[in-house]
């Protein structure tokens, strides 16, 4: 039903469309407008404001349509038993708990990205300044790792990708 509902509504969008792109250009060059007289009486300017209208409601429709929602997405096992979906925002919200054991990270986002049979894990920071940065993105990156499939089972981690998104000094300001 939804392919149908998508075919009626790409059919309407492209009819209102061209008709009012087609009558604006009609009503502009004005060397077909004499074929087009017979179908809409009246002059030039009030055919090109019909294809406004038509274009304008082609617009509205189309922006209306869009689906807003963000929608949920999942990772799912199957076994004998039946099927397990584990939300990606869940695992994201876990991996986030991490964050802790970590002293010299100030914020950390992290976004699980399913990619076929796998997951990519991309994990946004912001860490205090020091001598050891690279070290901490190369331990909480193994961290990611280890946690995935000690803490969730989940050993399908393709990537873990740690973005350093701002740097922030060590010292406070009196």
């Amino acid at each position: 039903m939804k392919m149908l509902h998508r075919i009626v509504f790409l059919f309407v969008f492209a009819l209102l469309t061209a008709t009012g792109i087609g009558l604006m250009c009609t009503a502009a060059v004005g060397e077909n407008w004499a074929v087009l007289e017979a179908l809409l009486p009246g002059s030039r300017v009030t055919g090109a404001c019909i294809g406004v209208i038509l274009f304008g409601l082609a617009s509205l429709l189309f922006l209306t349509g869009l689906d807003t929602r963000r929608r949920d997405r999942f990772l799912s096992f199957s076994n004998e038993q039946g099927a397990v979906n584990i939300s990606t925002d869940a695992i994201a919200d876990y991996v986030s708990k991490l964050a802790p054991e970590f002293p010299s990270i100030v914020k950390m986002t992290p976004l699980v990205m399913p990619q076929r049979r796998r997951i990519d894990i991309v994990v946004d920071v912001r860490i205090k300044a020091g001598p050891q940065l690279h070290e901490i993105c190369e331990v909480l990156q193994r961290r990611v790792r280890e946690s995935m499939e000690k803490g969730l089972g989940i050993s399908e981690v393709r990537r873990v990708i740690v973005s350093v998104k701002q740097i922030s000094s060590e010292h406070k300001s009196s």
